[in-house]
């Protein structure tokens, strides 16, 4: 799926082929013995192949429309990308770079680029790539935001840069869990638990049930020492998940998270009697 936005953020026009992958792949044969130098045909077909998760196969086709169509930069992208897809991490690094110095306002190109540096161990390269990607779209997807986090944090960005880019992401998407999720984790390594619990507290409300954001606050509390609150955390939880109608309590994840919390509290030493009624 990856591969098949980059092709249609280049304009390869991939979609407008009908049938099977395999028949198409055929067909563009057949026609190529009669038209052997069509460089548009060659690009279809090797586009095909690599959907098919053939890039061994569409390499020899990339690389003979390069040779009809020389000055087609283009041809760099999808090298890039085959070279990347049979492992040739540096020759498909050195490819991105020239089509990107070339078509520099292209996305697809950078994200491209990026997911080559990254598999290079270039996290901060591949950072800025995602960065200099999601300025360039309309409207940039979630992924492209998680993408640019977790290459700064592996880069050991600094805290405040990683935060700048999540809460970026859920300035356009909202407080979507998976960003707000990554974006409580690095508050937490911080040392800022009211920041991290006040990020889940904005994930409870928006959500139709409570209780496992409950617990989570809890344990966010608990790591941070502070038992009472994680107490209370715990026990809120326990009262909202009692507080379900009956066919909601009896389902396996309600009572997998209802001896989860049994555990914890008793792990606090919280009496029996402080429990709601029904948790008894």
């Amino acid at each position: 799926m990856r591969r098949l936005l980059f092709l249609l953020a280049l304009g390869t026009g991939v979609l407008c082929a009908h049938g099977p992958l395999h028949e198409q792949i055929l067909l563009l044969t057949a026609e190529l013995e009669a038209h052997p130098d069509d460089p548009d045909r060659l690009v279809r077909r090797g586009e095909l192949y690599l959907l098919h998760g053939l890039p061994a196969d569409a390499l020899p086709d990339f690389e003979r429309a390069a040779r009809l169509r020389p000055n087609d930069i283009t041809n760099e992208f999808r090298l890039g990308r085959t070279a990347f897809d049979l492992g040739a991490t540096n020759e498909a690094i050195r490819r991105l770079e020239q089509f990107v110095a070339a078509r520099p306002d292209s996305p697809a190109g950078r994200r491209a680029l990026a997911q080559a540096l990254r598999s290079a161990g270039r996290p901060r390269e591949a950072a800025q790539q995602v960065a200099a990607a999601i300025a360039l779209i309309a409207e940039p997807p979630p992924e492209a935001y998680l993408e640019q986090a977790r290459d700064l944090i592996v880069a050991q960005a600094p805290a405040d840069e990683v935060l700048q880019c999540l809460d970026g992401g859920m300035a356009r998407h909202g407080p979507l869990p998976a960003l707000q999720l990554l974006a409580v984790d690095v508050e937490m390594q911080r040392g800022e638990t009211d920041r991290a619990v006040a990020r889940l507290d904005a994930l409870a409300a928006r959500a139709e049930r409570k209780e496992r954001w409950l617990s989570r606050r809890g344990d966010l509390l608990l790591r941070a020492g502070r038992t009472n609150e994680a107490r209370a955390s715990f026990s809120a939880a326990r009262a909202a998940l009692d507080a379900l109608p009956e066919k909601q309590r009896r389902a396996w994840t309600a009572g997998e998270l209802r001896h989860q919390l049994d555990a914890k509290l008793a792990g606090l030493g919280t009496p029996a009697d402080a429990w709601p009624a029904n948790a008894r």
